[in-house]
């Protein structure tokens, strides 16, 4: 389904909770004005109104120039439902805002093709409940387009799932043999993931040298990109990826798993937390961010990268420092600018110690077809600081202690 909220000028924002910063910044996103929030504080939402039904009533006339409602959390389809029929309004919650905005967002096919599914997973149920109340013609909102329209639509539903699930298993597989041939040349696979906007699209191009889209809104990341560390010999695969977001259902996120698995295969895993904001903030996305990874990566290959430190006023940095030997006691951290590029050599000195190299391996091959051949494999695989061609090939190489082994295996049996 294409991106469906162009038209929306100003919205008003439903929330039975205080803080409403990130909802907000969703809405910015999305070039939608928030005009008005209606906050009513509760344990949990109603069953059937989200707020109270009494709230609902007394609110009805003063939403009536507003072009969207937006409910700060998961609507349920019953919830879906009595809402827009009783306020009359096109409702939307976090969920379809977030997948709104990766429409906007994709660029790749496998990127459309993830949103696509992601899409008619959260659409479904909520199709249930309008048919089954068989209201769909009076429909006033994002689904709306008549009884035929949304009946052909459900009944091609799992259909369009089966297709392109199928299209993003194939993409998988490209996608895994890609990786298998990376590691086959030695390379060391770093991802870079976290919150979203908190700079990973930054970091990817202050670490290579590179440009990718740089913007201040969320999920402006949807698809993978790599890159090579700039000025670094060491065979490094640098891949940002789709940015984390609280509250998000597993469905949403299965939908994204072959991007996900960009992640769980490397060798090592950047978590960028923008450590500017306050603490509170920061625990709770690290939180968020370290769900997303707990159950596929090792705690080891994950390295904190508290980014944004030139937006940390001197006179709290005590007091920061404090907090983060609190909060990463279990972790490796570095405090970083991805914009000044202060705390980067740190940062990869971090990650060429894990790849553990032997340095400085002195390699002498024959200068006959099969040195060089031997050669071209060297090549392939460590990083030659060093090479003089005379009767024989002389390298001075870097390469993992596995490599080493099977390069002298191979010089052996010259």
């Amino acid at each position: 389904m294409k991106s469906v909220l162009s038209w929306v000028r100003n919205c008003a924002i439903i929330t039975i909770r205080t803080n409403t910063e990130e909802t907000e910044e969703l809405c910015r996103t999305l070039d939608i004005k928030v005009v008005e929030k209606i906050i009513q504080k509760r344990r949990r939402p109603h069953p059937q109104t989200f707020l109270g039904p009494g709230k609902i009533e007394e609110i009805r006339e003063r939403l009536s120039d507003i072009d969207l409602i937006v409910i700060d959390g998961e609507l349920s389809p019953a919830q879906h439902f009595r809402l827009e029929t009783t306020l009359k309004k096109m409702c939307v919650d976090r969920i379809g805002l977030v997948l709104e905005i990766f429409d906007r967002h994709a660029g790749s096919a496998e990127a459309k093709a993830q949103i696509a599914l992601a899409r008619i997973r959260y659409e479904l149920p909520f199709l249930r409940e309008w048919i089954s109340k068989a209201l769909s013609d009076d429909r006033p909102g994002f689904m709306a387009g008549g009884e035929y329209v949304v009946d052909a639509y459900y009944e091609n539903a799992r259909r369009q799932m089966k297709k392109i699930e199928n299209e993003l298993e194939r993409i998988a597989k490209d996608r895994e043999l890609r990786r298998s041939r990376r590691k086959e040349k030695g390379f060391y696979l770093v991802s870079i993931c976290g919150y979203t906007n908190s700079g990973k699209s930054t970091l990817l191009n202050s670490l290579s040298g590179a440009q990718t889209i740089v913007d201040d809104r969320l999920f402006s990341t949807l698809s993978t990109a790599t890159r090579k560390i700039a000025d670094v010999k060491a065979k490094i695969l640098l891949t940002d990826t789709v940015g984390f977001i609280r509250d998000l259902p597993p469905d949403l996120i299965d939908a994204f798993d072959a991007t996900m698995e960009e992640i769980y295969v490397s060798d090592c895993v950047l978590l960028v937390i923008d450590a500017s904001e306050p603490d509170d903030i920061i625990r709770e996305k690290f939180k968020t961010s370290f769900d997303f990874l707990v159950s596929r990566v090792p705690k080891e290959n994950i390295v904190i990268v508290l980014n944004k430190a030139d937006k940390i006023p001197h006179s709290i940095l005590s007091a920061k420092k404090a907090f983060f030997d609190e909060l990463f006691s279990c972790f490796k951290y570095y405090v970083i600018s991805a914009l000044t590029k202060e705390g980067l050599k740190e940062l990869i000195d971090e990650i060429l110690r894990r790849m553990n190299l032997i340095k400085d391996e002195i390699i002498r091959l024959p200068n006959t077809e099969k040195g060089r051949e031997l050669y071209r494999w060297i090549s392939e695989r460590a990083v030659i600081t060093d090479a003089s061609w005379q009767k024989e090939i002389v390298l001075k190489v870097q390469l993992s202690q596995e490599d080493l082994e099977i390069l002298r295996q191979k010089i052996a049996s010259l």
